[in-house]
């Protein structure tokens, strides 16, 4: 008797990691998009000035590195939205595409690849105002399942607040 609900529970167990693992394959993204009435090389030398983000993003606590194809970045999130006294999850990504001045992307593991992988793409197009930003995050991995919820809750009020900041800086200069 106990074999079989050592059995049960251990075939339960791979079904549920296994689903996981197929599910966590699938990219998941959230998309926010903002008109910025400033020209697109403006807001491209804002977007790439990554020791500059900290002192403008409501959601970066810290941030260092030099936008390049390929570079390692250093980034550590507030705690809160706006709440720069707090630092939050750090997090060392990796530029995976730069094409100025049209997209600066990066992919970060978190714990391990497998498990949690996130991603950021930033667009910008030229528009009759000014510039179109299109800023994207991407997720997957095993975690990314469980955590999908929270994610669509909290990361477009993260991107948006973001993206205000942006825009409100790029208009000013």
């Amino acid at each position: 008797m106990k074999k079989k609900i050592l059995f049960t529970i251990a075939a339960l167990l791979i079904a549920g990691l296994t689903t996981l693992w197929l599910k966590g394959k699938e990219m998941r993204e959230i998309s926010t998009e903002i008109e910025i009435a400033a020209p697109i090389e403006d807001v491209w030398n804002l977007v790439t000035n990554i020791d500059g983000w900290q002192e403008w993003s409501p959601i970066i606590h810290h941030s260092k590195g030099t936008a390049s194809l390929g570079s390692k970045l250093s980034i550590t999130m507030c705690g809160e939205i706006g709440d720069k006294t707090k630092a939050g999850p750090k997090y060392e990504p990796v530029i995976t595409v730069f094409e100025n001045p049209r997209n600066l992307s990066w992919r970060a593991t978190m714990i391990a690849g497998f498990i949690f992988t996130n991603g950021k793409i930033i667009e910008l197009e030229t528009t009759d105002s000014g510039t179109k930003l299109v800023h994207k995050e991407t997720f997957s991995g095993l975690m990314a399942p469980l955590l999908w919820g929270q994610v669509q809750t909290n990361v477009p009020k993260m991107l948006d607040s973001m993206n205000q900041a942006l825009k409100a800086l790029a208009e000013k200069s």
